[in-house]
């Protein structure tokens, strides 16, 4: 797996690149922008990925979040409403999708509850 094996290499390098004393000054957009790219890329929790490459998580989040939004506006047209709005209409997909995991997780449990009390009977 020699592409997992370079993801390992990179971020342990860029771990070690984070952890040396810098001013807030001192990041790049480069560097912001290979963060946010291997911490999309990775699928792991933005707190998770904030941990392993020694970025403060609220740092890492707002990087994220900028970089989600240059996505959807890259040219910066959208009124800060409307910007706002995507941005808790975001955060309620990514509940209610939490919320549906949980609900489905536990509607399997009671179906195997009762498939296992029926079948006691």
């Amino acid at each position: 797996m020699v592409s997992g094996q370079w993801f390992f290499i990179t971020s342990d390098w860029i771990a070690n690149m984070a952890r040396k004393e810098r001013k807030a000054g001192d990041v790049t957009p480069e560097y912001r922008a290979e963060m946010v790219r291997l911490t999309l890329e990775s699928g792991k929790p933005i707190a998770v990925m904030a941990r392993e490459l020694g970025i403060d998580d609220k740092t890492l989040w707002a990087w994220v979040d900028k970089a989600r939004l240059d996505k959807i506006d890259p040219e910066g047209q959208l009124p800060v409403g409307a910007r706002k709005r995507i941005r808790e209409l975001e955060q309620q997909n990514a509940r209610l999708s939490r919320d549906l995991a949980f609900e489905k997780k536990a509607g399997a449990f009671f179906r195997e509850l009762d498939r296992d009390e029926n079948d006691s009977l």
